[in-house]
């Protein structure tokens, strides 16, 4: 039988004690759940769920998405890190209204096996982005943006589903995973996402995934225009995007044929120090018509500071032309040269957003067996990376803007509370000792209670 009371340290007397009440590590999740609330997050979340439990001891398909959920904000990158919510789920429970949240790991991951084709987890994606889109963006008031394409390569080590041998920088000959993703680029947020096989190329499927984005934003965000790298380089798109009347500056593969047109470029006009711009109109031989393209050069000056683009492999006996280094871009827009390379140039937030998604929201963790379920847990953590995104833009104010999620989780999550009574109340109580962090915590509650009923009921911006 343990004893009571256990001497731990000698030099200042310090006893062991044990207890039994409800306790954690994440007290800040109490914000959360009261953001949820406000979003009737349980209500949209639920009938997004393309199945229902049958069996009588199911704990309900809600509480194993809180359960997903908390792990990825806890900083949990596989299934094996629930655990990071501690044995005391009772705080959980009643922050989050859950009857009984699944102990056990398995019921998470099963639970993520039961989207077993693409029909289900089409329904399931539609739901979510749906509730995002037309829920979730009304509180940032978005009402114009950049649309944005960027594919990821997620390495595996396993032998899931889909798992290829394809392109993979840092870890050639790996298999992965190589996921397509949509955003908003100014306001940081995603709005599509596909799981593909490692061996896919970037711009494929992209005329189908680029529909069914503008369809789900359905004219309620005004579209300033469409960015992508080279990867989308694909004369398909551009018609697609031309015949949407969307405005485009994407990154041109660098073939043999534009290497030698960039060649011809006698007249330069300089726009910094070491940095020109040129522009020219172009047709690929089984292209249907000519575009026009900007070419950014930027003069190598220093090593150490290698400046962005590439050399033009063909011409690099040349002196003249392998001092510098090229960015070359096709575009739609009728902005002058420097404007459309500015333009492009916006598309470094969205690397960010990728970087945020992998190391903070688990992108490249949470691999199951199977294809579908894989793709239904990375749709789920987008979810919950948007809900943050928006999270932190409505209550963090100026003097935070830009924090990343893992300062945002050290400082309004992580903290240590117990839960306990006070007569028939319930109370969470929070260890925080700073006056600033408890009236920060306490105007962001009152914020969150301010927010009107309307206010998530989405206008037509675009029309406003």
């Amino acid at each position: 039988m343990l004893r009571k009371r256990i001497k731990l340290l000698s030099t200042n007397n310090v006893n062991l004690e044990f207890t039994k009440k409800a306790m954690t590590a994440y007290g800040g999740f109490g914000l959360i759940a009261k953001f949820m609330e406000k979003l009737d997050f349980r209500k949209h979340l639920t009938e997004a769920i393309p199945f229902v439990e049958s069996s009588p001891n199911a704990t309900g398909v809600y509480t194993k998405i809180i359960r997903f959920g908390l792990t990825v904000l806890a900083g949990g990158k596989r299934f094996s890190h629930c655990m990071f919510l501690g044995d005391s789920l009772e705080v959980y429970e009643t922050e989050f209204g859950l009857d009984r949240m699944p102990k056990s790991i398995s019921a998470v991951t099963r639970f993520f096996a039961k989207f077993k084709d693409q029909k289900i987890v089409e329904m399931f994606s539609d739901g979510v982005w749906d509730f995002t889109i037309k829920k979730v963006f009304t509180l940032s008031k978005i009402k114009e943006d950049y649309l944005t394409f960027d594919s990821t390569v997620l390495t595996r080590y396993g032998e899931q589903e889909g798992v290829d041998i394809g392109y993979n920088p840092k870890k050639r000959g790996r298999p992965s995973h190589h996921p397509i993703l949509a955003f908003l680029n100014r306001s940081r947020l995603i709005i599509n996402l596909w799981n593909r096989p490692g061996s896919t190329s970037s711009g494929n499927g992209i005329v189908e995934f680029a529909k069914q984005g503008i369809f789900r934003l359905g004219g309620l965000i005004k579209i300033l225009g469409v960015l992508a790298d080279s990867g989308f380089y694909e004369e398909m798109f551009l018609k697609f995007l031309e015949a949407e009347k969307l405005e485009y500056v994407i990154a041109a593969k660098l073939y043999r044929t534009l290497q030698s047109r960039i060649s011809e470029i006698m007249e330069w006009t300089t726009v910094d120090i070491d940095i020109e711009v040129a522009e020219f109109y172009f047709q690929h031989k089984d292209w249907d018509l000519s575009r026009r393209y900007v070419v950014i050069r930027q003069k190598i000056s220093d090593e150490k500071k290698v400046p962005q683009g590439r050399q033009l492999k063909l011409f690099k006996e040349d002196e003249n032309i392998s001092q510098f280094r090229y960015g070359l871009y096709v575009t739609s827009c009728p902005k002058p040269a420097i404007e459309i390379w500015r333009t492009y140039r916006l598309r470094a937030a969205d690397e960010g957003v990728i970087k945020e998604f992998k190391y903070d929201f688990g992108l490249e963790g949470f691999s199951l067996d199977g294809f579908y379920p894989t793709e239904a847990a990375m749709i789920l953590r987008a979810l919950f990376y948007n809900l943050m995104e928006i999270f932190c833009q409505l209550f963090l104010g100026r003097d935070e803007a830009g924090i990343n999620f893992n300062t945002f989780r050290m400082k309004y999550l992580l903290i240590p509370s117990v839960l306990g009574r006070d007569g028939k109340e319930i109370v969470l109580r929070m260890a925080v000792r700073s006056q600033t962090l408890k009236s920060k915590i306490c105007w962001i509650i009152e914020q969150i209670e301010g927010l009107p009923p309307n206010a998530l009921h989405l206008e037509n911006p675009a029309t406003n």
